[in-house]
């Protein structure tokens, strides 16, 4: 694709991108608060067994922010496939198959999320209605599992982790483990090759560094989702071009060029501070003047003797 016809696209569906990057981090923080609520926090029972006992008492929350989840992981894939496109055209040398990427991994994500939710509502149901036994618990064992199930306490929480692993969906976990690995790589490896190519500023890039490696450690649970709401919002700033000192000069040109230094922007480096070595290679040496000449029949000057002062002899 040629220059003009690149840059026509991306003013085509910048607005669109933009919304949708506005919609993604919309979605993902009421997701999060949505999830959040499910817990009703009973007196005595601890937070896993609440959180299957408000599932099943009222499954709707649960369903809602999975499906939120989901479509915000798709609205993803639209905002990282722009940012490609304007990427690769610039930089030629990133990989095509990162488009690939780009669609696979938020759609594993958001099919996770779907399977997870359904698969968290049998086992709430089991664990409320306490039909269920583990035949291969060993009653030495603590917490001794043959005394589930249970619900309150050490025990019942015990009781319920032991649950949800006995029911795990093999295919919901990974999907959701591969979706996440992948989602987190894109975070990683696109912010990067846009700085690269001069479409983002370096905080913007370091700011996806850091959303992708929260995603794959899951260190503190709420800081990833504020993050990368954050950087979805930033980004559709970008893309619109309401940015602050405004878009980087690739943006306009649709050549790899840096993105302009805060100095450069305030309009602080002029053109000598910018290129002082050229100005000085440009500058042609000044041959040296040449010696008067002597006029034909003057005598020339006698050199001057050293001045040296001589002892007098004392007679």
């Amino acid at each position: 694709m040629s220059t003009p016809d690149q840059l026509a696209w991306e003013a085509r569906l910048r607005r669109p991108v933009a919304f949708a990057a506005f919609g993604a981090g919309l979605l993902l923080l009421v997701g999060t608060v949505v999830f959040q609520s499910i817990l009703d926090d009973r007196p005595g029972i601890r937070a896993l067994p609440d959180f299957l006992l408000s599932v099943n008492q009222s499954p709707g929350p649960l369903i809602a922010s999975s499906l939120l989840q989901a479509l915000a992981a798709l609205l993803l894939a639209l905002v990282f496939y722009y940012l490609f496109r304007a990427t690769v055209h610039r930089s030629p040398t990133v990989p095509r198959w990162f488009v690939y990427l780009i669609f696979l991994g938020p759609a594993m994500y958001a099919i996770s999320q779907v399977i997870g939710a359904i698969d968290r509502i049998d086992v709430a149901e089991m664990f409320a209605d306490q039909s269920y036994a583990f035949e291969d618990a060993n009653p030495g064992d603590d917490p001794d599992l043959t005394e589930c199930p249970a619900i309150r306490g050490a025990l019942g929480e015990a009781c319920a982790e032991e649950l949800l692993r006995d029911n795990s969906n093999g295919a919901a976990i990974f999907l959701s483990l591969g979706g996440s690995v992948l989602v987190a790589f894109l975070f990683v490896m696109l912010p990067l090759r846009a700085r690269r190519a001069g479409l983002i500023s370096p905080f913007m890039s370091i700011l996806g560094v850091i959303t992708g490696v929260l995603l794959v450690l899951q260190i503190l649970p709420l800081v990833p989702v504020v993050i990368e709401a954050f950087w979805l919002g930033a980004i559709g700033a970008l893309f619109l071009g309401n940015w602050p000192g405004g878009r980087g000069p690739a943006w306009e040109s649709g050549e790899a060029e840096p993105w302009p230094t805060p100095a450069q922007r305030r309009g602080l480096l002029g053109p000598r501070d910018e290129a002082p070595a050229d100005e000085a290679e440009a500058e042609p040496e000044r041959a040296p003047e040449p010696e008067a000449e002597a006029e034909p029949g003057a005598e020339p000057d006698p050199e001057r003797p050293s001045s040296r002062k001589r002892k007098r002899k004392r007679r």
